[in-house]
């Protein structure tokens, strides 16, 4: 087999990472790696110096997710397609299924090399670009594993299964995620303020050692920007009562709002969409509230969509695969309208 050292100009490489990198780099969740193969048997050196919490590889073939494995502290050689027809070109994709994890002691997992008989060519450019905010839903917590399946693990995590991918998919678009569990706009699920997005958002990747520094380097505008936030925001806020709820109702608004001008600021020309509602709509009049607010104080491109609530769950009591399937079709549609582009 040939032997590709990363970085490849055959390779085309996805979600949030510094041109400067000298190594292939997956910070987020989606991240990784996309080329044109015809071959039988493909493999790939991976790093990941990690001791917890052991994140998980997703491989896809023309955009269907086929091949899943953990990673092991250190760098291993893992295969990722065997036994194929080696007559038929495919694009193959490489990625980081499951999302970072605050305090981690690892950085970054890095592709090494891929190994593969066969050609390997540059695959052709995705016309769109989709950058998805959010949080457990957005990175895909509970979409696999049983419903019974409770501890909070990387094995239940799939973003290949969640709304981001689906949606990147119908639309013909590559896909950059931004999202942390447990996260929301202005507040965390167990009322800490310092966990919003917006905080960490002109940040490489803030949650894990190396990702700390500033967004200083020119990064591609995203056609459009889905903000999937408000859940853990409104399992905080549904605690309070009296003058602390309306005070925190009101920051969740102003959050809501500077999140929006956060994201016009890196993308000028992007369409911005606030989706809520998978869990339930505690929050939604303050969140449409904002978008009206952004939109009247001279916001352009924006709009909020209400989401069909989960009718079933899944693992870690989050909505289920066939949610996150209607929730997909949903966001493409509304996409599909404000871009003016079609779905496949």
């Amino acid at each position: 087999m040939k032997t590709c050292v990363l970085p490849d100009p055959r390779f085309r490489v996805s979600g949030r990472r510094d041109p400067k990198e000298e190594k292939t780099n997956l910070w987020w969740s989606g991240s990784g790696i996309r080329f044109s193969w015809s071959g039988t048997t493909l493999e790939a050196d991976i790093s990941w110096n990690g001791s917890t919490h052991n994140p998980w590889i997703g491989v896809t073939v023309d955009g269907a997710p086929v091949c899943r494995f953990p990673l092991m502290p250190g760098t291993h050689r893992y295969p990722l397609l065997a036994g194929m027809d080696g007559n038929s070109a495919h694009v193959i994709s490489v990625v980081r299924d499951s999302q970072p994890v605050e305090g981690s002691d690892a950085g970054p997992i890095v592709i090494e090399a891929v190994h593969a008989d066969g050609e390997v060519r540059l695959p052709e450019a995705r016309p769109l670009l989709l950058e998805f905010l959010g949080d457990s839903l957005t990175v895909g917590e509970g979409c696999l594993g049983p419903q019974s399946a409770g501890e909070w693990r990387m094995i239940w995590i799939s973003v290949l299964s969640a709304f981001p991918a689906l949606v990147s998919e119908k639309l013909d678009a590559e896909m950059r995620v931004i999202a942390l569990g447990g996260w929301g706009a202005s507040r965390s699920w167990d009322n800490r303020p310092e966990n919003r997005i917006g905080r960490i958002y002109g940040q490489l990747c803030a949650p894990i050692p190396g990702g700390e520094g500033p967004i200083d380097f020119p990064e591609r505008p995203a056609d459009a920007v889905v903000i999937n936030l408000g859940t853990n925001d409104g399992s905080a806020i549904q605690r309070m009562e009296g003058e602390e709820r309306a005070q925190a109702e009101k920051l969740l608004r102003h959050r809501a709002v500077e999140l929006m001008q956060a994201v016009r600021a890196r993308n000028p020309g992007a369409a911005i969409l606030w989706a809520y509602g998978l869990c339930g709509k505690p929050m939604e009049p303050i969140l449409k509230g904002a978008v009206d607010e952004y939109l009247s104080s001279g916001g352009e491109r924006a709009a909020y969509l209400s989401l069909t609530p989960a009718a079933s769950l899944g693992s870690r009591f989050h909505p289920s695969r066939e949610a996150h399937r209607t929730a997909a079709r949903e966001i493409a549609g509304k996409l599909s309208e404000m871009l003016g582009s079609e779905e496949k």
